[in-house]
C-alpha cells in the first residue's frame, strides 16, 4: 500500500519553534521538514506513520481512531486533527470540533485505498 502523509502545525508568535517540531517528531518519523513563517510541516511515506500507529495501539484508542479516520475520508484522502500540546508529551489525542487554544496538527494522508489504510493503522478489535 502506497501512502503519503503530511502534518502541519501552526507556529504562534508565543511558541518556540523547537517545541513545535518536537510535537510533530513525537508522533511522526517524517522524511521532510518544512519551516514556514507561521507553520511547520512534515511529510513522508507510510513508514512515517509507524510511531503514530504504535501510539494508537499503546493507548488503546484504535476504535476511536477508526471512527475519526472513517469520518475524515474524502475520495483518496483522509483528513484529521491532533492536539499539538498532547503531541508535545508524546500523546496522540484527536481533536473534533473547536480548535484547541494553541492550534492543532492538521494531518492529511493520501492513499489509493483509504479503507485498507484504516485497517492497517487501526485494525478492528474483536472482543
Amino acid at each position: 500500500m502506497k501512502c503519503e502523509m503530511s502534518a502541519k502545525a501552526g507556529l504562534n508568535p508565543t511558541e518556540d519553534l523547537e517545541k513545535v517540531i518536537k510535537s510533530l517528531s513525537n508522533l511522526f518519523n517524517y522524511d521532510e521538514l518544512e519551516i514556514g513563517e507561521n507553520c511547520v510541516t512534515v511529510s513522508g511515506g507510510l513508514e512515517s506513520l509507524l510511531n503514530w500507529k504504535k501510539s494508537l495501539e499503546n493507548r488503546r484508542i484504535r476504535s476511536t481512531a477508526r471512527k475519526i479516520l472513517i469520518k475524515g475520508v474524502r475520495r483518496n484522502m483522509i483528513f484529521f486533527r491532533l492536539n499539538k500540546q498532547a503531541a508535545f508529551v508524546g500523546v496522540s489525542n484527536f481533536v473534533e470540533g473547536k480548535m484547541s487554544p494553541l492550534g492543532d496538527i492538521e494531518v492529511k494522508v493520501e492513499c489509493s485505498d483509504p479503507e485498507a489504510f484504516i485497517d492497517w493503522i487501526a485494525p478492528e478489535i474483536n472482543v
